[in-house]
């Protein structure tokens, strides 16, 4: 049985299935959770009906045309109006599905005064329209070149600036660790401030499956602090999804 905590992502396992029938091969695993990165390319009332049985941890508010370069809009002047349209057909979506948060993508930009402003300005409006959770992710700049909001310091002090409990720090470990060396200290950090909505992993050498103790401490820690969060699985499969799930055996942590 997989541990209640860990939610399958289905846009990254099961990818030898047709999506909406990633959900069963998902439940024939013993997951209990999913989160979904990009829910909105599939008819909602099918891809609900696939679903059932299953906790929805997470979803990806529309990030825009993903293969021309987009990915979020919300640290983009000019862009106020695309963004408040995705963020709202991501939060209906959300309540159709019953997931529990909405990610928010902030997009390609500099850390500059004058997106940092536009980010603060998207995000606020955005949390006093939401009746969910909202996250945002540092995502590192190896793996994607130009995103805004990448390290965690960043990301820390805008949610600081913020002051809103509606807006939550998804902690992406594998983007962590690429960006600043370490996750263990920004995980207590976060946990430290409260603000901590959503974890993810992946094995940090080639973004396969973890090693078995790789996060270890990470998810002890996680356990230690009683968090009741959940932990995405957003990593690519070195073959079967299946036969890769042996790291998530307890023994192992």
């Amino acid at each position: 049985m997989i541990p209640a905590r860990f939610a399958a992502n289905l846009d990254w396992l099961y990818t030898e299935h047709a999506y909406l029938d990633r959900p069963a091969a998902a439940r024939a695993d013993g997951f209990a959770a999913v989160e979904l990165q990009q829910p909105h390319l599939h008819d909602p009332a099918a891809l609900k009906a696939a679903l059932a049985g299953l906790t929805v941890q997470l979803i990806n508010a529309p990030a825009g045309d993903w293969a021309s370069g987009e990915r979020g809009f919300a640290a983009l002047p000019g862009q106020e109006a695309t963004f408040r349209e995705t963020t709202l057909r991501g939060l209906d979506l959300a309540l159709r599905l019953g997931a529990k948060r909405v990610h928010l993508l902030s997009g390609l930009a500099d850390d500059t005064p004058e997106h940092r402003d536009t980010w603060l300005h998207n995000l606020r409006w955005a949390a006093e329209q939401s009746p969910l959770p909202l996250t945002v992710e540092p995502i590192n700049r190896r793996d994607m070149p130009g995103y805004f909001l990448h390290t965690q310091a960043q990301a820390l002090a805008l949610i600081d600036a913020l002051a809103s409990p509606r807006v939550q720090l998804q902690l992406d470990l594998y983007h962590c660790r690429v960006t600043e060396g370490v996750s263990l200290s920004h995980l207590s950090r976060a946990l430290d401030l409260g603000v901590l909505g959503h974890v993810q992993v992946a094995g940090v050498q080639e973004r396969h499956e973890p090693g078995g103790d790789e996060f270890r401490d990470e998810l002890a820690l996680l356990d230690a602090r009683g968090w009741p969060g959940g932990v995405g699985l957003e990593y690519r499969p070195r073959a079967d999804t299946t036969a890769g799930l042996a790291w998530l055996n307890p023994a192992a942590r």
